[in-house]
């Protein structure tokens, strides 16, 4: 089986608004000093609001007010501003600066962060004790990239076993990335035994989140019944849906059905 899944360390995703108690914000206070007053600090309350009103410029001034009183969640934030040139000029060495501020903290996502920013710059050992700490907390993302570093053999021993076991935590929490590498194991028999009955489970969450390969690995194994009854409408389903999506295997094989088919 060709391995087509990303094969690089993911960035965490910057969010376009900002919330004072949001899902997100809950994953930022594991292990965090301040959790229970994460969103007390005024500066960083007002710079919430400014920000979520487009007042970027004054948003990074708040929060670097806030940052520099030590608040983790907005030493975090303005990392990210930094990165992007929001509100300020882009400068990689005042993000990087407040990123390893908040992640000394506890910030898991600023970890995480801190993790890819060390990988980029080729520090493999950075980049796996960053990213070990907010796989520890939980964090799907850093899971994922943890089993990647695993199984590259990059900052740490090669591990099969070892990826399989970070690439199943996070696919638990529904990430389609890691789901497609546990499944892709599952179905060569790699540091596991083989089971189809599995690779289908897992091929089958990530289609159903939309995703194109998954969807072509689930429709071929309707197609012969390895890990599912063989199942020739089923079959067709996932072709189709993968198809639709541009993935050129399935568009193949929609080509070759269909001639064949009366």
């Amino acid at each position: 089986m060709e391995d087509k899944a990303q094969v690089g360390l993911q960035h965490i995703p910057t969010s376009g608004a900002l919330s004072l108690y949001s899902g997100r914000s809950s994953i930022f206070a594991r292990g965090r000093r301040d959790a229970a007053n994460s969103s007390s600090n005024p500066d960083y309350q007002r710079a919430v609001a400014d920000f979520n009103a487009g007042q970027f410029a004054q948003a990074a001034e708040g929060f670097r007010v806030a940052a520099e009183q030590g608040h983790a969640e907005s030493q975090y934030i303005l990392s990210t501003m930094y990165d992007e040139g929001k509100g300020v000029a882009q400068d990689d060495a005042h993000a990087a600066r407040w990123e390893r501020m908040a992640a000394d903290q506890g910030h898991v996502y600023a970890q995480a962060n801190l993790s890819f920013r060390c990988y980029s710059a080729d520090d493999f050992a950075g980049a796996f004790e960053w990213c070990q700490r907010a796989a520890d907390a939980n964090l799907a993302w850093a899971q994922y990239n943890l089993g990647l570093l695993y199984q590259k053999g990059e900052g740490v021993t090669r591990s099969e076993a070892e990826a399989a076991h970070w690439f199943r935590l996070a696919a638990v929490q529904g990430m389609v990335d890691a789901q497609l590498r546990l499944a892709d194991l599952c179905y060569l028999g790699q540091s596991m035994p083989r089971s189809y009955t599995q690779a289908a489970l897992w091929y089958r969450r990530a289609a159903e989140q939309g995703n194109a390969r998954a969807q072509f690995q689930l429709g071929s194994l309707y197609d012969v019944g390895l890990g599912v009854e063989q199942d020739y409408i089923q079959y067709r389903y996932w072709i189709r849906m993968a198809a639709e999506q541009g993935h050129e295997d399935a568009v193949r094989e929609m080509n070759r059905r269909d001639y064949r088919d009366p």
